[in-house]
């Protein structure tokens, strides 16, 4: 039994694809959506037509002499179909369960699509291009029972006698089976190929998708029908639909929005308070509203306002591409906030029954500065976001007390970064940068799938823009601190990650998959190699015993990330029980701790960092107690100690208490740099 292996279209090699599907590659690479396009592998093809070709070949043979009739053509078809194995489901399980729901919102339903193509070398075959089977809200077992007919179909004998006579070679012939969600090949805006079943046909804007029940037959569309599809896309705004034609059915759907449309600031309106909350990120946005409780997240989230229970961070590119987040749970340390800080976009968080107050399509005015939801008029309002105003860099000429860096995670937050008066990145977060270009794949997945190089490679770039940013100020990077509960959604997650999401945090997890740690140290050594200018120091996370720290100490030697390459290695300072370890790390050849205050905090006092508790915070004395026993104990063992979180600024009296205490370095948000060094 043959079974199913799938790849992200986006991650197959482009000289083993048609130049249609490669058109397709190049086109989401411009606007990538949140679930990739599948392909089910050609190597299940090659596997599949090895029993066919014997009979393929006595065939042409037979042809040479005498060509076929109808009835010859269909006891070959049958002969050949019968030689087909039945597929075992393989992967589609896994894959199927985080995209099927892909299109599924508030009363909407759940389109697959099957599409089929066939090339050989460098050639498109017209037939299978744009062909497809929508699967109306599907099923496992009916996913799977299509892709086996599709395969099936590729072996009529009746269509391959066609291109036999064409002078194509069936043995040569490479085929491929495309799934995904109906909105998500709208949502890249491809409508490229030759077949007229698939292309742009009109303006407007109505519901996420509709369908026009047509009689089934094999022709396109009489000028009624076109017409009738005509009608019902017209709306009062403008955005591309494309329609794809099934047996039955034509389905529409709309292209999303530009992602970062530049608009000028509305004039004041009349608006309703109807929730308040934290403001977690600052800035100001009037959109739509579109409200997830689905754990699989939609399509149409670009242009609209982000409402949620929470954010996980996978969600990533659903809160890049929205123009504001609003969430009932977390507090101004959640992730969720924490993301939309650096990704510019204003949210406000801990807004109690937020997806029952708001409804998908209300219009909002969100105003991340005040934590203020406002519901707008219902007339027509354009799409605006306004990010908080930076304040004007201070000169830099005075001497400070400390210095002063900045946490990172994504490369947009770059564009900043490069004209700010910070003397380094304070904290990258490395399990945050992955998530940009994991592909919604777990990272154990591309290595058992034979994708260590490219996953290094994607790693090795994102360092380097990092570092030449940056340089010749410093990079303190994080190890990976990969979070169970977070990284369990990924595909193949639920394979990798314990039930438990506190068992295998930080460094205990590396020994458990050293193939993982040990690819995350390459792409460091050669990234450290090719940016030697940007000096780089390893922050290990979640450190809780002197042997975790030794383990890593040994694997960073034997990629040459030692002091004596100009490497520092430094740990986090997050858990309660490192109080008691700072001697100890001082004699292992530690350089330094970096308190972590998000975690310290929740530790310290038993609370979860994704629920608001404003009573339970930084400021408590016994969490300040523990930061200054760590201070203290840094400098006694002449260790290097910086600080990373928002406290800083949030409690005035913390920049001169920490100066008192003497720390060297404090680690903030880049928009908030300006802030820290106005009050010093």
């Amino acid at each position: 039994m043959t079974s199913l292996l799938l790849e992200p279209l986006q991650q197959y090699p482009a000289e083993a694809l048609s130049p249609t599907l490669v058109a397709l590659q190049e086109t989401q690479k411009v606007l990538p959506p949140p679930h990739p396009v599948w392909l089910i592998s050609t190597s299940v093809w090659q596997q599949l037509r090895s029993g066919l070709i014997p009979h393929w070949q006595a065939a042409c043979d037979r042809w040479q002499e005498i060509p076929p009739n109808s009835t010859d053509l269909k006891a070959l078809a049958l002969e050949m179909t019968h030689q087909l194995p039945p597929l075992d489901v393989g992967e589609l399980e896994t894959v199927f369960a985080a995209c099927h729901h892909f299109w599924q919102q508030q009363g909407g339903e759940c389109h697959l699509v099957l599409t089929t193509y066939l090339w050989q070398e460098s050639a498109d075959l017209p037939w299978g291009l744009g062909r497809g089977a929508v699967l109306n809200d599907p099923s496992l077992p009916l996913c799977h029972q299509a892709i086996e007919a599709a395969f099936a179909t590729l072996v009529r004998a009746k269509n391959l006698y066609t291109y036999w006579q064409q002078g194509w070679d069936f043995c040569q012939l490479k085929a491929g089976i495309l799934l995904y969600p109906l909105s998500t090949i709208v949502a890249s805006g491809w409508w490229r190929g030759t077949e007229p079943t698939l292309r742009a046909i009109a303006s407007g804007v109505a519901l996420p998708h509709q369908g026009i029940p047509l009689p089934p037959r094999e022709v396109e569309l009489t000028p009624a029908e076109e017409q009738q599809l005509h009608q019902a896309c017209r709306g009062g705004a403008s955005h591309l639909w494309v329609w794809h034609r099934s047996q039955t059915q034509v389905w529409w759907g709309q292209c999303l929005a530009e992602l970062h449309p530049e608009e000028p600031t509305p004039q004041p309106v009349k608006r309703t308070l109807i929730a308040e909350g934290l403001p977690a990120a600052p800035g100001q946005a009037i959109a739509p509203a579109i409200v997830v409780t689905d754990p699989c997240a939609p399509a149409a989230v670009a242009g609209r306002i982000l409402v949620s229970k929470s954010i996980p961070p996978h969600w990533l590119p659903l809160v890049n591409a929205a123009v504001g987040v609003i969430c009932e749970q977390g507090g101004l340390t959640s992730h969720g906030a924490i993301l939309a800080r650096e990704l510019g976009r204003p949210a406000v968080v801990g807004v109690t029954n937020a997806t029952q107050q708001i409804s998908s399509g209300m219009t909002l005015f969100l105003d991340g500065h005040r934590g203020a939801i406002y519901q707008l008029p219902p007339e027509p309002l354009p799409v605006v976001a306004t990010p908080s105003p930076q304040t004007p860099s201070p000169p830099v000429a005075k001497r400070l007390p400390l210095q002063i860096m900045v946490n990172v995670s994504q490369v947009s937050a770059l564009r900043l970064l490069r004209s700010l008066p910070c003397d380094g990145i304070g904290l990258l977060r490395s399990e945050l940068m992955l998530l940009a270009f994991l592909d919604h794949r777990h990272p154990c997945h591309w290595l058992e799938q034979g994708e260590a190089e490219q996953l290094r490679d994607r790693w090795v770039q994102h360092l380097c823009e990092f570092m030449r940013a940056i340089a010749p100020r410093p990079l303190f990077y994080r190890t990976l601190d990969l979070r169970p509960a977070d990284y369990r959604q990924l595909l193949g997650g639920h394979r990798f990650e314990p039930e438990t999401d506190w068992g295998l945090r930080g460094v205990s997890r590396y020994p458990h998959c050293p193939e993982l740690f040990h690819l995350e140290l390459s792409a460091l050594a050669i990234a450290h190699r090719l940016e030697e200018s940007c000096p780089l120091r390893i922050v290990l996370p979640f450190v809780r015993s002197v042997s975790e720290v030794a383990y890593c100490q040994k694997a960073l030697a034997e990629h040459g990330l030692t002091a004596n390459t100009g490497v520092q290695l430094w740990v986090m300072a997050e858990v309660p029980a490192i109080l008691f370890l700072l001697s100890d790390l001082a004699s292992l050849g530690v350089a330094g701790i970096t308190i972590g205050t998000n975690d310290l905090t929740q530790l310290l006092l038993g609370i979860d960092r994704e629920i608001a508790r404003p009573e339970l915070n930084e400021d408590h004395p016994a969490v300040r107690g523990a930061i200054a026993h760590l201070i203290q104990q840094a400098k006694a063992h002449h260790l290097g100690c910086s600080l990373c979180g928002e406290a800083p600024t949030r409690y005035p009296h913390w920049l001169p208490w920490l100066v008192d205490l003497g720390i060297d370095s404090i680690s903030v948000s880049p928009e908030i740099v300006t802030q820290v060094l106005d009050r010093l």
